[in-house]
C-alpha cells in the first residue's frame, strides 16, 4: 500500500460513519461473528461525547469503518456515463477504500501491542480480513500471525473462565475459532504453514442455541431451527474438515516424493495416481460435511436440484427469508465449493493429457472443474438477479479462483467432455468480473485477463477438434469423477501435435500454480525471472 499521509479532509463526518457503520451489521457481522453488537454501539457513541464535529479515536471504530468502507462504496460505479469519477470516497476502486482508516487503526493499535486486550484482537482480526479485500495477501498473511499472537497472549485457545457470563464466553470462542479459520484458509490458500497447533488447543466450539441467539445483542434471531450464531459453527466444521485432509494428502504427497527421489509426481504417472487414491479415500468426512448442514442453511434449488452439488441447478433464492440469512447461505456454499476445487486442483495437469492410465487423477481434475463451474454458475445467477452480494469481496476472489481452474482444465483438456462447459463457464465468469468490476477496478482487470486467455483456450480447441475423435467411452462422458470408477487404460487426449508448445514448457505443470495468485494485488502476477506467466500462454 501506498505512504500517502491522510488528510482530515479523508475522514468522514458523523452522519458519514453512522451511515457506513450501518451497513455493517447486514454484511461483514453475518460472517465474522466477533463483534458484540451492543456494546460498540455503546462505545461508538462514548466517543462522541463533547463534540460534534470529531470523535476521539479508536483503532476498532477505525478499521470497522475500513471494512464498511470496501462494501459499501462497491455499491458506488466507478465511473459515470461521461467517465468522471461518481464520489469522492475512494469511488474509484472499493478494494482500497477507507485505507485512511485502516492506517490511523494500525498506528493506534502500535500502542497496544504491550497489553492487549480483546479489542486489540478484534482490530487485528478485521485488519486481516481488510487486507485480504484488498488482495494484500502477504500483509494479510502478516497481520495473522501478530493476531494469533495477541490471541495467544490472551489465552483465548483456552476453555474461558467460568465465572464470566455465558455470552462473554461465547464471544471469546468465536473470536479465537474465526480467527482459527481464517488462519487456516489463508495457509492452505498460499501453502504456507499455520502457526496454531490443534494440540496446544483446548477451547470448545462455539454454540448456536436460540437462548445464546437472544443473549448475543444482535437483531437476526433465529429462522426454522437455525439462529444467526450458527453459520460460525458450520463454517469451522468445514474448514476443521477440509484442514484435516489436506494436511493428510500433503503429507502423504512428500511421502510419495520421498519415495520417489523427490522428483515431481508429474513426471510419475504411478506417484499421481497413487496421491489421487489416497485423496479418494480421505474425502468423505467433506462430503458428510454437506450432508450434515442444517436445511436451513441451504440455499433451495429449482425443480430437482441439489445444495452443495455440482448439479448446476438454478437457485431459489428465497427473498423472504432475512437477507442476513440469504447471505450466509450462499456464503457456505460457496466457501465449500472453493475449498473442494483446491483439494482437487492438483490434479489438472497437462501431463495427465499424454500419460496413459490415471483415471481417478483424471476424475479428480473433473471435480476440481466441476467444483469451479459450481460457483460461477451461483455467482453468475446471484449478481445478475439479485443484489445478495454485491459488493462483497471474498466471493470474488473464489471466482477469480475459480476461472484460474477453468482455464487450466480447458488448456490441460482442450477436447474432454466437460470442456465445452468449462468453455461456457469461462463467459459466464467474464460476466461476473465486468458486473463487478463496475465497483471493483481488480475485477475490471481480472475480466480483460480472463477474456485475453479465453481467446487462447478457443484457439487451441480449434486446433485439436480438428481429426481428432474421442478416444474411449471417457471421452463421451461414461465416467463418474467422484467415484473415480469405469475407465481402462487410455490417456485423455490423443499425443498432441508437436508443433504446439506444451504448457510444461512454461514449467507450469499443473493449474496447481493458481494458488499463488492472490498473493498479488494486481493482474500481472509474475513468474519467477520476472516474466507474465500469462505469456507462456501463447499458441502460434
Amino acid at each position: 500500500m501506498s505512504t500517502e499521509v491522510p488528510m482530515m479532509s479523508n475522514y468522514l463526518t458523523k452522519t458519514q460513519e453512522e451511515y457506513f457503520l450501518g451497513l455493517f451489521w447486514q454484511s461483514c457481522h453475518c460472517v465474522y461473528q466477533i463483534l458484540d453488537e451492543s456494546n460498540f454501539r455503546k462505545h461508538y457513541e462514548s466517543l462522541w461525547t463533547g463534540s460534534e464535529t470529531s470523535r476521539k479515536q479508536s483503532s476498532l471504530v477505525d478499521i470497522v469503518i475500513a471494512i464498511c468502507m470496501q462494501y459499501g462504496v462497491g455499491f458506488i460505479p466507478r465511473t459515470d456515463e461521461y467517465g468522471e469519477a461518481t464520489a469522492e470516497m475512494d469511488a474509484s476502486d472499493a478494494t482500497i477504500a477507507g485505507r485512511w482508516f485502516y492506517r490511523r487503526s494500525q498506528a493506534l493499535l502500535a500502542e497496544e501491542q504491550e497489553s492487549p486486550s480483546l479489542s486489540t484482537l478484534q482490530c487485528h482480526v478485521f485488519s486481516v480480513i481488510y487486507l485480504c479485500n484488498a488482495s494484500f495477501q502477504n500483509m494479510a498473511h502478516s497481520s495473522l500471525a501478530l493476531a494469533i499472537r495477541t490471541a495467544q497472549i490472551l489465552g483465548l485457545q483456552f476453555e474461558p473462565p467460568a465465572d464470566i457470563s455465558r455470552p462473554h464466553r461465547e464471544l471469546r470462542k468465536r473470536i479465537w475459532w474465526t480467527l482459527y479459520a481464517l488462519e487456516v484458509k489463508t495457509c492452505m490458500k498460499l501453502g504456507r504453514p499455520w502457526s496454531a497447533a490443534m494440540r496446544h488447543i483446548s477451547c470448545s466450539l462455539p454454540a448456536d442455541d436460540p437462548e445464546l441467539a437472544s443473549l448475543s445483542c444482535s437483531n437476526f434471531g433465529s429462522w426454522e431451527g437455525i439462529t444467526w450464531l450458527s453459520y460460525t459453527l458450520q463454517n469451522l466444521k468445514l474448514v476443521l474438515a477440509v484442514h484435516a485432509i489436506y494436511k493428510e494428502f500433503y503429507d502423504e504427497c512428500a511421502e510419495i516424493l520421498g519415495d520417489n527421489e523427490w522428483k515431481s509426481l508429474y513426471t510419475n504417472p504411478d506417484s499421481l495416481e497413487a496421491c489421487a487414491k489416497f485423496l479418494s479415500k480421505k474425502i468423505s468426512p467433506l462430503q458428510a460435511w454437506s450432508q450434515d448442514v442444517p436445511d436451513a442453511l441451504k440455499t433451495k434449488r429449482k425443480v430437482s436440484g441439489q445444495p452443495f452439488s455440482t448439479d448446476r441447478s438454478s437457485l431459489d433464492v428465497d427473498l423472504f427469508a432475512p437477507l442476513w440469512l440469504q447471505r450466509q447461505r450462499l456464503v457456505l456454499e460457496l466457501l465449500y465449493h472453493n475449498l473442494a476445487m483446491n483439494l482437487y486442483r492438483p490434479f489438472i495437469c497437462c501431463s495427465l493429457a499424454t500419460n496413459p492410465c490415471n483415471p481417478l487423477a483424471e476424475g479428480h481434475g473433473i471435480s476440481c472443474v466441476n467444483h469451479a463451474m459450481a460457483i460461477t454458475h451461483i455467482m453468475h445467477q446471484v449478481l445478475t438477479q439479485t443484489d445478495i452480494l454485491s459488493g462483497w469481496h471474498e466471493p470474488y476472489l473464489w471466482q477469480w479462483n475459480a476461472a484460474i481452474s477453468l482455464i487450466g482444465f480447458t488448456l490441460a483438456y482442450p477436447i474432454a467432455p466437460s470442456t465445452p462447459s468449462a468453455r461456457k463457464a469461462i463467459s459466464d465468469a467474464i460476466t461476473v468480473f465486468e458486473r463487478l468490476g463496475n465497483n471493483f477496478a481488480m475485477a475490471a482487470s481480472a475480466a480483460n485477463v480472463t477474456r485475453d486467455l479465453a481467446a487462447k483456450v478457443d484457439f487451441l480447441i480449434d486446433r485439436f477438434r480438428i481429426g481428432l475423435t474421442p478416444p474411449d467411452p471417457f471421452l463421451n462422458g461414461n465416467f463418474d469423477p467422484e467415484s473415480g470408477g469405469g475407465r481402462e487404460s487410455h490417456p485423455i487426449l490423443q499425443p498432441r501435435d508437436s508443433t504446439f508448445p506444451l504448457l510444461e514448457d512454461s514449467g507450469m505443470e499443473s493449474s496447481n500454480f493458481g494458488f499463488a495468485m492472490d498473493s498479488f494485488n494486481v493482474f500481472e502476477p509474475l513468474s519467477p525471472d520476472g516474466t507474465n506467466m500469462f505469456e507462456n500462454w501463447t499458441f502460434t
